[in-house]
Parts: structure tokens; C-alpha cells; sequence
């Protein structure tokens, strides 16, 4: 009998190493039939299913194990992480969350499980939406961490958790002083250093995370592209000459991870910027999107096709709606709505074309909430239609719908500020969803920010976003990109009838803030006040690439920054059809389109 049981067991393994999963589980669940308590078979058998065409099978065998496996187990440490393989692999995290909410009320006196919720929330959080979005859901996840007490042996890998979740929950202080801690207690860490230099730079802490870069650059031998990356986009300057050539080994070496040759290559290049060399700075910019592009290609003509179908399903929308007034939709649709909810505004545009500084003007005022580029609205139109493309989401929206997606963004609103009667989203990619917008929001105001095409092309081309743009990788690509994003902003305009967006040009609000300003706040149903040109005094994090600006008071240095570069920018150069203005504005070009 032993013998039967070492060749079938010999047979699984045999078949797993040839990658034959569904022949492997197979094999397995024959074995633990005859072997129902032998934990090794049931997860080797687990394995083999959650690396097979039928992922689902393991979860009733692993929700047993856990359930009935003491914390002290060898083996439960590896039931925890395959029921997290299991989430990942068939994005079911509401079976798992609901197995470990068991779990932990079981054990509430055993972090291990505690540690577990948190670890789903967190990452069902984050698949759900890259941008962060209101969920008390990760305010539970913060409290179950900060509940875990430092004898727990995973407790430094909770802290290092804990401190993240401060960052994307605008708990600065909080973030902050933790990695103070953590850094002070491990300063040899380079993860803990890398992950302090980045809460620094997000959180506004400019001369720290300078500081604490150089100090990895000239005093640690640091490897990693991140701190030299920072040092040049936050303080160019002080780069010191000596880590140039280790940038440029960093790029050249076709091994090295994509993202630390995309890093090399933008350190390089606004280090030549700052020179006034900038063939040479444009240079190092196209290698750096070509490195990105190599590791995540983008299909141009998807992107456009989809652009095409939000564009016809907002055209049918529009016709449905022709013959109901705005009133009657929005009695209709927000007939439910909760009264002490706040009132939405959504601030779109192509990134870097003023929506950070209109977010700021917008949330100075002491009415107003500055929720920053968060993802709730995607989010509460996912949970209510599914998931899938923006065009097809727009065809799931009926009345219905849109009542149930309008009253979970409004709970959202209500939870990041109760108070506020208003709170404003600045999310730009939501110019695709204004047609979602519409129907749920028919009465929310949106502000369209512009700004000179090549100006905001340039800006995007030169720019290290966190979540690299793909359609920037390209010059052709990146001018095709905006060409659909003026072309669906035109349909909108056409069926705008009722002045629900509002254009704001960005050169227009720099130069005369004074009069611009105060029609922006009309349009958000808003009275003016003066503090809403104050907005740099402000101590909220600002989540963007343009954290430098949003810090210091209304200006016109960045209007004609696009022109040093003009001679080496290809394609883009037919966005610019010129005019009398020379290209200084960028008012109503989607109005024209």
C-alpha cells in the first residue's frame, strides 16, 4: 500500500514538474480521498488546481484547512498565502475576505490572522482602482494593523504595510512619523529608505526627501535609480556629476529592469534640461519611453476605436434625453439622494493641463473638499454595472443604475468629508466618462481644463508619472492620443445644451486669475472668495506631478516652457496650426474641433 501511495505521489509530482496542473490535481484529489487528513497532500493538491483551468476547486479545501488548522501549524502560513493565490487568480476577494473576517473573529487574540484581513482588503482595495478611493473598508485595515503587537514576527512587515496605507489615506503625519521610526531602527534598510524618500516627495516634504536622497547617492552607494530620480525632478541642481555615468550605465544595460532604465534615462534628461541642453534632454526622454515602451506596448488604434464608441453611445444617450428637461432627469435620478451628502464637482482634462491648480482655487474655498485624483466614481460605476470598457459600461447605465451608482458616489463624498457641501474630483482620465457622468450626474458641475496642445504634450512627454502614460511613449502615438481626446471633447460640447462643462483655459487663468477664478466658482454654484487664490497655503498633500506649482501662488512660468524643445518634437508640431495668439491659448480648440 505504501508503494501504491509513493508511485501515484511520484506520478503527481512528475506531472506537475511537466506543468500538467489539471493532471496533477487530478492525481491529487484520488490521494487525498484515500488520505483525507494528510495536510502535505491536501496543499500539494491545492497547488496543482490553483495552477490549473479550475482555480475554484481549491478553495473549499483550503477554507477547511484553515478553519481547522491550529495557528501553530508549520503548514499555515502556506494555507494563507495559497488562499491569497486563490483571490488572484479568479478575483474573488469577497469569498476570501468573508473566510478571513471569519477567521479573525475566532482568533482575535492571533495577529496572524489579523495580519491576513488586512493583507485582502488592502489588495482588493488597490485591484479595484491604481487611484485611491474612499473605503472604510481600508480604515479597518489600518486599525487591524495598528492592532498587532511587536512580539507578532511579522510585525516589521505590518509596519512597512501600515505606513503605505497612511500615504494613500492622506494620514501625513502619521506616514511620516512612522517611517521616521522604522528608518531609525533598520537605517540600513534601503527599502525603508526608498519607501521614506517617496512618502517625502508625495507628501510635499521637498528638502527631506532631497536630503535623504543625497545622502543614498553620495554617502551609501545607493543602486537604485528612485532616490536619483527624485533629486532631479525636485532639485535639479544639486545632482552631483558623479552619478552621471552611473545613470547612463543604468540605461545601457539592456538587463536592468525597464523601470530603473526609464528612471535613468528622465534623471539624465531633466538634468540636461536644467543645462539648457536640451537636444540632449529630449534624447535621454525618448530613450526612457522607449525602455517603458518595450516593457508595456500600447495599441494606438484600440484607444481610438474606443474613443469612437464612447462618442456614438453618448450621441444615442443624448438623443434618448432630448425630450426631458434637466429638472425632471434630475428628480428622476437623484429622487433618492442622501440631503447631508456633499454635492459633487468632476475636474477633467489630459494630465498636466491645469487640473491640479483648478482643484486647488476650487478647494480653498471653506465650502469645498479637495478629494484630489481618486477613483470613486470608476468605482461605484463598476460595483453597480461590472466591470469591462467605458463604452460598454455606458450601454449598462439605465435609470436604475444610475440612481445606484449616484448613491454610492455620493456615500463616498459624504465619507471624505461630512461636512463639506461640496467635494471635488480631480481625476483627469475622467474626461472619457463624462458621457457616465452625465447620466448619473446630469447635474454636477464639470470643469474641462486646457491648456495649448503642445504644452500639455510636452509636459506629459517630459513628466515621470508614478503610472507611466503608455499612449507618451510615441510621439505619433502621443499626438494621435490627444487628437481623439479633442475630437471626443467636441461631442461632448455639441450636447452640452445645457452649459453642464465648463472650459477653462489655463493660460487664460494664470495670466488674469482675478477675473477667471471667480467665473470657475460661479460655475460650481459657488461665491467667491479670496482665499480661493491663497490655495499654496494649503498643508494637503497634493498627489500630483505638479506638487512644485500647487506650493507657490498663480504663475505664467510654465505657459511657453513647450518651445525649447519645439525643434526635436516630430509629429507633435501638427497639433499647432498657429494663429495670432502664437499659440499662448488654448480656449475653446474642442468647441472648434
Amino acid at each position: 500500500m505504501k508503494q501504491i501511495q509513493k508511485d501515484t505521489l511520484s506520478s503527481m509530482k512528475q506531472a506537475m514538474a511537466a506543468r500538467e496542473f489539471d493532471k496533477a490535481a487530478a492525481i491529487g484529489a484520488k490521494i487525498v480521498r484515500t488520505h483525507p487528513k494528510n495536510t502535505e497532500f491536501q496543499l500539494i493538491t491545492s497547488v496543482a488546481e490553483l495552477q490549473g483551468s479550475q482555480p475554484r476547486r481549491a478553495f473549499p479545501r483550503l477554507s477547511r484547512l484553515a478553519q481547522t488548522m491550529p495557528v501553530t501549524d508549520r503548514h499555515i502560513g502556506m494555507v494563507l498565502q495559497n488562499l491569497i493565490a486563490f483571490a488572484r487568480a479568479t478575483s474573488d476577494y469577497q469569498s476570501l475576505i468573508t473566510l478571513a473576517e471569519k477567521l479573525h473573529r475566532q482568533h482575535r487574540d492571533q495577529p496572524l490572522y489579523a495580519e491576513f484581513l488586512a493583507t485582502i482588503i488592502v489588495e482588493y482595495d488597490k485591484r479595484i482602482s491604481v487611484a485611491p478611493t474612499y473605503s472604510p473598508d481600508m480604515l479597518r485595515a489600518i486599525e487591524l494593523l495598528e492592532s498587532i503587537p511587536e512580539s507578532f514576527n511579522r510585525y516589521f512587515q505590518c509596519r512597512m504595510v501600515l505606513a503605505q496605507l497612511y500615504v494613500r489615506t492622506e494620514m501625513a503625519d502619521k506616514a511620516l512619523a512612522l517611517y521616521e521610526k522604522l528608518v531609525a531602527l533598520h537605517p540600513d534598510d534601503m527599502t525603508i529608505r526608498h519607501r521614506q524618500i517617496s512618502a517625502q516627495a508625495l507628501i510635499g516634504q521637498v528638502d527631506p526627501a532631497v536630503c535623504n536622497s543625497l545622502d543614498l547617492i553620495e554617502n551609501h552607494n545607493e543602486t537604485s535609480t528612485q532616490p536619483y530620480l527624485v533629486v532631479a525632478f525636485l532639485r535639479p541642481q544639486a545632482m552631483p556629476e558623479s552619478a552621471l555615468p552611473f545613470l547612463e550605465s543604468i540605461h545601457d544595460d539592456a538587463t536592468q529592469n525597464p523601470t530603473h532604465r526609464y528612471n535613468a534615462a528622465f534623471a539624465l534628461a531633466r538634468t540636461a534640461e536644467v543645462k539648457q541642453e536640451f537636444e540632449t534632454a529630449f534624447s535621454w526622454y525618448k530613450k526612457g519611453h522607449a525602455a517603458h515602451r518595450a516593457a508595456s506596448p500600447f495599441d494606438g488604434a484600440a484607444e481610438q476605436a474606443e474613443i469612437n464608441r464612447i462618442i456614438a453611445f453618448g450621441e444615442a444617450d443624448d438623443a434618448k434625453v432630448l425630450a426631458t428637461s434637466r429638472d425632471d432627469l434630475v428628480s428622476d435620478i437623484g429622487k433618492d439622494d442622501d440631503p447631508s451628502a456633499p454635492k459633487p464637482v468632476f475636474i477633467v482634462g489630459l494630465p498636466r493641463s491645469g487640473t491640479t491648480l483648478t482643484e486647488r482655487i476650487i478647494g480653498a474655498h471653506s465650502d469645498v473638499h479637495a478629494a484630489g485624483e481618486v477613483g470613486d466614481f470608476a468605482r461605484a460605476v463598476g460595483d453597480v454595472v461590472g466591470w469591462g470598457t467605458i463604452a460598454d459600461q455606458m450601454k449598462r447605465i439605465d435609470r436604475k443604475a444610475a440612481r445606484a451608482i449616484r448613491s454610492k458616489y455620493l456615500a463616498a463624498m459624504k465619507g471624505y468629508a461630512p461636512q463639506a457641501k461640496m467635494v471635488a474630483n480631480k481625476t483627469p482620465a475622467n474626461f472619457l466618462r463624462i458621457g457616465q457622468i452625465r447620466k448619473v450626474f446630469p447635474d454636477a458641475p464639470i470643469v474641462h481644463c486646457q491648456r495649448h496642445p503642445l504644452a500639455t504634450c510636452l509636459s506629459i512627454y517630459t513628466t515621470p508619472f508614478a503610472n507611466p502614460m503608455r499612449f507618451a511613449d510615441d510621439l505619433q502615438d502621443l499626438a494621435d492620443y490627444y487628437r481623439g481626446y479633442e475630437k471626443i471633447m467636441a461631442a461632448f460640447a455639441v450636447t452640452d445644451r445645457d452649459g453642464q462643462i465648463f472650459d477653462l483655459s489655463y493660460e487664460d487663468l494664470v495670466s488674469d486669475p482675478e477675473t477667471v477664478a471667480p467665473r470657475l466658482l460661479a460655475h460650481c454654484g459657488l461665491d467667491w472668495q479670496t482665499e480661493c487664490l491663497e490655495f499654496y497655503r494649503s498643508r494637503q498633500a497634493a498627489k500630483t506631478a505638479s506638487l512644485m506649482q500647487v506650493r507657490r501662488p498663480i504663475n505664467s512660468e510654465s505657459v511657453d516652457k513647450w518651445q525649447r524643445f519645439e525643434p526635436f518634437i516630430g509629429p507633435l508640431v501638427e497639433l499647432y496650426g498657429g494663429g495670432d495668439d502664437d499659440g499662448k491659448s488654448s480656449r475653446n480648440r474642442t468647441r472648434a474641433a
